[in-house]
């Protein structure tokens, strides 16, 4: 139909841009959403977040390029960019808290994850223990041996090992046997009423 036709178009045109920005890192930029302990009130660690600015589109939305980085399989260079920049900026911070990186399911798997936290570690300086890569729970769905021996790697090289999102999609406590994660990241739904619901 025409309107699956301009669908398609749009999500090709999406791609190209992606890949141009990913080619100069013109407009990609890391933001970061602090980890706070509440009973000291410092931060913790600050989780890295890729963003993107088109100079005729504006801000464009993760819900919409990082499908798309995923499809075309630009998301391993995001994530290479992300994890760089999220460790050459921890590096320059004095507070020594830790920064933390969202993985995609697409990276895992593939045997090369680990060495591209491996070079942001090396390239950057950072201790890997100030490194913590997230993995959400639906990428574990379908964990295959190639993925969990990607996050042992991760892990055996002293860089922390999240689960993030845990309570949504095909939830289970079996999933917590597949790995022994350092962080277990509870969905926000679960706890959004946890001051005020008795």
């Amino acid at each position: 139909s025409p309107d699956m036709e301009t669908r398609v178009q749009d999500r090709v045109h999406l791609e190209a841009k992606l890949r141009a920005a990913l080619n100069t890192k013109d407009g990609l930029f890391v933001f970061y959403q602090p980890i706070i302990n509440i009973e000291t009130g410092k931060v913790t660690a600050r989780e890295a977040l890729v963003r993107w600015h088109h100079p005729e589109r504006g801000w464009i939305s993760p819900g919409e390029f990082i499908p798309v980085a995923e499809q075309s399989s630009l998301i391993d260079r995001i994530g290479a960019f992300v994890l760089a920049e999220a460790c050459r900026d921890a590096v320059g911070r004095e507070d020594g808290a830790r920064v933390a990186v969202n993985i995609s399911a697409n990276q895992l798997g593939k045997g090369t994850l680990a060495q591209t936290v491996l070079s942001a570690l090396v390239s950057s300086g950072l201790s890997p223990d100030r490194l913590e890569i997230e993995v959400t729970e639906t990428a574990l769905v379908d964990a295959e041996a190639g993925s969990i021996d990607d996050l042992r790697r991760i892990r055996d090289m002293g860089v922390r090992v999240a689960l993030d999102d845990f309570g949504t999609g095909y939830s289970s406590l079996s999933h917590l046997r597949i790995f022994p994660f350092d962080k277990i990241k509870i969905d926000g739904s679960f706890v959004k009423e946890a001051v005020d619901r008795p």
